[in-house]
């Protein structure tokens, strides 16, 4: 049995983005995203067919500035507009954090497949290494990341993997938990009552972010985790 790990498939990177930026911003808008001809042209300037899990996520979030961590937020990540996508050391750059030097990417060899494997490294010049996920899985989990930073209410807590139940008893993974499988985040969605949350096996760490400041309070009620005001 292989272990490679699961993609999204065609076309539901962009349906589990609409449920994001609904739950978050309260729907889609043409604007938020980049036009064919844009991204098109990217591939051309650079010799390559830019992967369909990348292109899936310009067309719907190409243009939104906190999907794509252009407002500068430290804790956010900054996904590449496509005008500044770029080959590094035989890689094909398309993310990086906005407090730490990391970059995520594709190789260029890989690109023209609808949904490669990630690549990573700590620091621009640095060793990549490759990532146990898919670029649709890893972009999905960017969005989360993003949309939880972006909401009003916002709260954390520390848990463990293994009380992770109490979360998924109340809250929807986005897509499912084996499509995140071998990332470093997990995302969940409440479309419901707007509420999204983002949890790091790095740092044992949930945020939750709500809408409105009662569901949050909710949530904390329902749950009896340890949240506290972020």
């Amino acid at each position: 049995m292989s272990d490679d790990p699961i993609g999204l498939g065609p076309a539901m990177i962009k349906e589990l983005l609409q449920e994001l930026m609904s739950t978050a911003f309260g729907g889609c808008n043409p604007n938020d995203g980049c036009t064919d001809a844009e991204v098109t042209a990217v591939g051309d300037r650079l010799g390559i067919s830019l992967p369909d899990a990348l292109r899936d996520y310009y067309a719907a979030a190409g243009r939104h500035p906190e999907l794509m961590g252009m407002n500068g937020h430290e804790h956010t990540l900054r996904v590449m507009v496509p005008e500044h996508l770029g080959v590094e050391d035989g890689h094909l750059v398309f993310c990086g954090e906005n407090r730490w030097p990391a970059q995520w990417s594709v190789r260029p060899d890989d690109a023209g497949w609808p949904d490669p494997r990630v690549y990573g490294r700590s620091e621009p010049g640095g060793k990549w290494y490759s990532e146990s996920r898919r670029l649709s899985s890893f972009l999905i989990n960017v969005a989360g990341r993003q949309a939880v930073r972006s909401l009003p209410h916002q709260a954390t807590c520390r848990i463990r993997e293994q009380q992770l139940g109490v979360v998924e008893s109340l809250l929807s993974y986005v897509g499912s938990r084996e499509i995140q499988k071998g990332g470093d985040w997990l995302s969940f969605v409440d479309p419901s009552r707007r509420i999204l949350a983002s949890y790091s096996y790095n740092t044992d760490s949930l945020r939750v972010a709500a809408v409105d400041h009662t569901a949050l309070e909710s949530l904390h009620e329902r749950s009896g985790l340890p949240l506290q005001a972020a």
